[in-house]
């Protein structure tokens, strides 16, 4: 948190404001993961359909390749048939010897056409399931490639708005950097002037004043403060505009009630109060923004 004197309501709410876009941009990073890994699924599956298409394809041309032969294998006998005999089939039956003889020649041819009719059954049959099978497969891989390029939009459009939060978010970067670095400068520049008046003592006393305080921290973390070292905000220091540097106080919450012994070692507030603490001190006694405090030097 930058000084609250110096522009705190608009950096909170810039701050505020980058927060929910962050959020934002990790939900829709959270959806561009999984639409990415449903993608893949998908991109498998169409492979894995393509390589099946594929392998029904080569069985239904194995089993054609198949069929012919088998219907040539029996042209070629029947051919080979009527060139070396004079008989034909009713002939090759009459010319039995015998009754058992003529039995066992029906038998023969009964089978031979059985065997041939029920092998060209199979194979139709076979190459019907197999024609079947790849007119499903084919459905199933238009539907895969159509929800693969829907897929593939809702991403494109996924990271088009995370493209466009990532510049809005750079942009409030810029702004709270651009009022943090005039923060810095004004605190560097007021480094070698001399304190402003201090504020009336309280209690009619010495060694003390009252007045309001508030914090700052995280935006001046590793910069140098005023009085030339490192500012870290979990050290127990405060901003005072006019008491000299490494001056101790005791600061009291008048809210709370509770108490912190601190360091003077840079320059502020500027335009409102008596004291800057540090994010640590505040913690300590329980300010969490503008509040009343009373300070004893020590």
């Amino acid at each position: 948190m930058v000084s609250a004197g110096a522009s705190a309501g608009s950096v909170a709410g810039q701050r505020s404001e980058a927060a929910a876009i962050l959020h934002r941009i990790e939900v829709l990073d959270w959806r561009r993961t999984h639409m990415i890994a449903v993608e893949r699924r998908s991109r498998a599956r169409v492979r894995f359909l393509r390589s099946s298409i594929a392998g029904i394809d080569g069985a239904i041309s194995s089993q054609q390749l198949a069929l012919n032969e088998d219907q040539s294998a029996l042209a070629r006998l029947i051919v080979g048939d009527y060139k070396t005999s004079s008989t034909d089939t009713t002939a090759y039956v009459l010319s039995s010897s015998s009754f058992s003889d003529l039995i066992q020649r029906v038998d023969v041819l009964s089978r031979l056409n059985s065997s041939s009719s029920e092998l060209i059954r199979r194979i139709g049959v076979a190459q019907h399931m197999l024609a079947v099978q790849r007119r499903q497969l084919s459905a199933g891989l238009g539907a895969v490639a159509a929800q693969l390029a829907r897929q593939q939009t809702a991403q494109h459009a996924l990271e088009s708005a995370i493209a466009s939060r990532r510049a809005v978010l750079a942009g409030i970067d810029a702004q709270i950097q651009s009022q943090l670095n005039a923060e810095r400068s004004r605190r560097a520049t007021l480094a070698t002037q001399a304190g402003a008046a201090p504020p009336p003592e309280s209690g009619g006393g010495q060694g003390g004043f009252s007045g309001e305080a508030s914090w700052y921290g995280p935006g001046f973390a590793g910069h140098r403060t005023a009085d030339g070292e490192i500012f870290d905000p979990n050290k127990l220091t405060a901003a005072s505009p006019w008491l000299p540097f490494n001056t101790m106080l005791r600061v009291t919450d008048v809210a709370t009630g509770r108490s912190v012994v601190v360091r003077i070692n840079d320059r502020g507030p500027f335009g409102r109060g008596v004291l800057d603490l540090s994010a640590h001190a505040a913690q300590i006694i329980g300010l969490g923004g503008w509040a009343e405090i009373q300070a004893t030097i020590l």
